[in-house]
């Protein structure tokens, strides 16, 4: 199944909560916070390659930051949007790329500024989302067991069981009050969103089909421009056109086979700000953290 998996990194984002070292002009994927030495890009594909091979790895970006993802990322695809879209559109493109490439491609889409402490349980995770998706009949969500009642992540209801930690989306829930986050906490039914996807190229482009048919008439516009002189021209054409929806807004919350797969206590947070950066680390015994 390996031969199959493409790996995409949405690297679009412009990091403004990381403020002042993360700037247009280097957002926070490209930075190194991290005791590692490395990008949170860098990372996020190092994390990645045991499931794949370079030559199946797709960095979608913009036009500013195609030279720092060649340098932190040498040996990606490269697809750069001309204008931000939102990630609806980004999956399309890289779907439309690998789908091109292989009729069997399973696509692991993953936010390129993520941390995960515990990377073996994310892969033991990730292989049964990909043997899940492999089918076609299941678009596959990751879903963190949450450990706090966080208002700042959107959450999953699990429904019907399919397998081992494998269920039926209920339904999607947008970021919650307080009170409402601990409900869902102590219910133990519910799941962080993470922003990780797997599945077929060919399934989700479907369900583009189905559900944002604006997309997918214009992905489709640009899938016969490939390769022409017509390319870039039609490619920034369709993108301006375009609404900016998410993945989950525009497709998950509507299909009937969305599945998610809980991947168990990984330490996962999206970096999302200072504050839950500065919760990887140690505070001294007055509660004060220098780093």
């Amino acid at each position: 199944m390996e031969k199959h998996i493409f790996i995409t990194i949405l690297a679009g984002g412009q990091g403004a909560r990381f403020w002042p070292i993360s700037r247009i002009k280097q957002p926070k994927q490209f930075l190194s916070i991290s005791t590692s030495g490395e990008s949170l890009l860098q990372a996020t594909v190092r994390r990645m390659l045991p499931l794949t091979v370079d030559k199946q790895l797709i960095v979608v970006s913009n036009v500013l930051h195609i030279d720092m993802i060649r340098e932190h990322v040498p040996n990606a695809q490269i697809l750069s949007e001309p204008v931000g879209r939102n990630t609806a559109a980004s999956i399309g493109l890289a779907a439309l790329l690998a789908n091109r490439q292989d009729p069997e491609a399973v696509l692991i889409v993953l936010p390129a500024d993520h941390f995960v402490r515990d990377e073996a349980k994310l892969l033991d995770a990730m292989r049964r989302a990909v043997k899940l998706a492999s089918s076609g009949e299941h678009l596959v969500t990751l879903g963190v067991k949450p450990d706090s009642p966080n208002t700042a992540y959107g959450y999953i209801k699990r429904g019907q069981k399919l397998g081992q930690d494998e269920y039926k989306v209920a339904r999607f829930f947008e970021k919650p009050s307080a009170q409402r986050a601990v409900k869902y906490l102590e219910s133990g039914d519910f799941l962080w969103n993470s922003g990780m996807f797997v599945w077929r190229a060919s399934a989700f482009l479907e369900a583009v089909k189905s559900e944002m048919p604006e997309l997918a008439a214009g992905l489709d516009r640009i899938d016969k421009s490939l390769g022409t002189k017509d390319q870039e021209s039609v490619l920034k054409e369709v993108f301006s056109s375009l609404d900016s929806v998410s993945v989950d807004f525009g497709i998950l919350e509507h299909v009937r086979n969305c599945a998610v797969v809980e991947t168990g206590a990984i330490g996962w947070t999206d970096v999302g700000s200072w504050d839950a950066w500065a919760d990887r680390f140690s505070t001294d015994d007055q509660g004060n953290l220098l780093h």
